[in-house]
């Protein structure tokens, strides 16, 4: 009772203070100097004459009612922001993520202008609308590059590695993943394939468990500052991923560096570029005639140039992360991330708290899911300052092994049968194809040596058969592999009758008659040619 008498006591006292500077703003010509009226220089009336007798009742009145009047506001503030929150945790707590393995084609290059368009369009596939990222959120898109140690990792009592299972037979590689939203693998492969073609995104079979240590990177300076900057001649040369690769085949530790992002919303891009005219209005106004200081410098100005590049880009709340079994392995591979900075740089900030003691990176780690506060100053990179951080490595690089996929499967022509359902016969790039049930009639020819598929063809011939109901398969296999391929096919609610001729079940044989055997000889003989017309020509006795 006494705090919430004291709590109206001074919300009265505040309401008071606000009132009492307000009637000293009118008094002083503010409604003039903000309606752009300044050529009056005092003010039209006595406002302290005028409301000297009613103005302190007044403000007690005033203050009496906002008493209950502010409580009510805050009230609703408090109950609208509290709802607002639970909502968006909820909705961050459903969001099913999934990590995708990147098919590398051992041809894919891409410059740095193809790197910027890929995240550019990362950015609009993934963004979603105003009203839904104020209800619901924002989910995230993470990259990732992960290297698996050729002895495994064996974690300490109570984690789990975070490259994966522990296996000791694993040998030394590297692959690439991205995680994104249940639902949003098209849309996400379809910028990557804006800077990289050819390249193919499958479910990633390896599960990460609890990541061991966690290091994080951030901006030193607000992200204004641009920290990275992409050269084109030396993105062609040798990617930064190079280096990175071979730092951490150098640990011989499983670790993997991910980067959370998080698309900014376009109100970011209009504050990014207030912050750049106020920056360029202090250095003009620095280097004017009898401004004081030495003027402006080099470094001033290039670090405005800097600020440009990154002006009308796409921005992403950004959360870079380093995980490895111990910090100083997550330290080595960090001093890679933090070379060759641009007029800012990339500094390590502490999880010791929010995940050693609390463990918060877990979930956010596995996920691959951004932080729910994200660093609203040091932590948004344009698509500029991300495409030198993540790329995928050179056609040429083998220090360190890494899968690439073969010859791109090519599109079948667009009046090609795709069945809907079944796997099809065979497969293009786009999905199953088959022969259309019109033209099933017709004769079909397959030829080909030993071992080239021959039988996996008339098994998938005969798998899209079974799926039609009004059809009577019937297989003559001669070696009996497409036969048992075939009845392995069958359906539980379909007939299916075998005849084996190596292992008859039914039949006569003459031969096995307990006769003599000229007996039984004289008899097949007659039994032939009372079959044939001719008979008398081929049997002579």
């Amino acid at each position: 009772m006494v705090l919430r008498t004291l709590f109206w006591r001074l919300l009265a006292i505040f309401a008071l203070l606000v009132g009492f500077s307000l009637l000293g703003w009118i008094s002083h010509g503010g409604p003039a100097a903000l309606l752009g009226d300044r050529a009056s220089t005092g003010p039209r009336f006595d406002a302290g004459a005028m409301l000297s007798g009613i103005g302190a009742l007044g403000l007690w009145v005033a203050a009496l009612w906002s008493t209950k009047i502010g409580m009510a506001c805050l009230a609703l503030a408090g109950s609208c922001a509290a709802a607002l929150t639970l909502l968006r945790l909820h909705s961050r707590r459903r969001r099913r993520y999934v990590r995708l393995a990147i098919g590398i084609y051992r041809t894919d290059r891409a410059g740095s202008e193809a790197l910027v368009t890929m995240f550019e369009t990362l950015h609009k596939r993934v963004l979603r609308r105003r009203w839904q990222r104020t209800l619901l959120g924002q989910p995230a898109v993470s990259l990732e590059v992960h290297y698996s140690a050729p002895n495994g990792f064996r974690a300490p009592a109570g984690h789990g590695s975070g490259a994966g299972e522990p296996d000791d037979r694993r040998a030394e590689s590297a692959w690439f993943a991205i995680c994104c939203e249940r639902g949003a693998q098209r849309l996400v492969e379809s910028a990557l394939r804006a800077a990289y073609a050819n390249s193919t995104l499958a479910p990633a079979k390896c599960l990460l468990g609890s990541p061991p240590a966690v290091l994080r990177l951030r901006k030193a300076r607000p992200f204004v500052v641009r920290a990275k900057a992409i050269d084109r001649f030396e993105q062609e040369r040798e990617p930064a991923v190079n280096r990175l690769l071979n730092v951490m085949g150098a640990c011989a530790e499983p670790a993997f560096v991910q980067l959370a992002l998080t698309p900014a919303p376009p109100s970011y891009e209009r504050l990014a570029r207030h912050l750049f005219r106020r920056q360029e209005d202090s250095l003009r106004g620095s280097s004017a005639p009898g401004a004081p200081g030495r003027g402006r410098s080099m470094i001033d100005d290039a670090e405005l140039r800097g600020a440009l590049d990154l002006q009308n880009r796409c921005l992403f709340f950004t959360d870079i992360r380093v995980v490895a079994p111990t910090r100083q392995t997550c330290e080595r591979i960090a001093s890679e991330l933090c070379v060759q900075y641009a007029e800012n740089r990339l500094v390590e900030a502490g999880t010791a708290l929010s995940h050693g003691l609390l463990g918060l990176y877990t979930r956010r780690v596995v996920r691959g899911e951004g932080n729910p506060l994200p660093d609203l100053r040091r932590g948004v990179f344009a698509s500029t300052e991300l495409a030198s951080l993540w790329q995928l490595p050179s056609v040429d690089y083998a220090a360190v092994p890494l899968t690439r996929s073969g010859v791109p499967v090519a599109p079948a022509p667009p009046a090609v049968f795709r069945p809907t359902r079944g796997n099809g016969v065979l497969r293009d790039r786009f999905g199953p194809v088959s022969i259309h049930p019109g033209m099933r009639r017709q004769n079909t020819a397959v030829a080909g040596t030993v071992e080239q598929g021959k039988t996996s063809f008339l098994a998938a011939t005969v798998a899209e058969d079974l799926l039609r109901e009004h059809c009577a398969v019937i297989v003559l296999d001669p070696k009996g592999d497409a036969a048992e391929v075939a009845v392995g096919m069958v359906p539980t609610d379909r007939t299916c009758t075998v005849l084996d001729f190596a292992n008859p079940t039914c039949g006569f044989n003459p031969l096995a008659v307990d006769a003599p055997a000229d007996v039984i000889a004289d008899y097949v003989v007659a039994a032939l040619k009372n079959l044939f017309s001719d008979a008398g020509a081929i049997f002579r006795p």
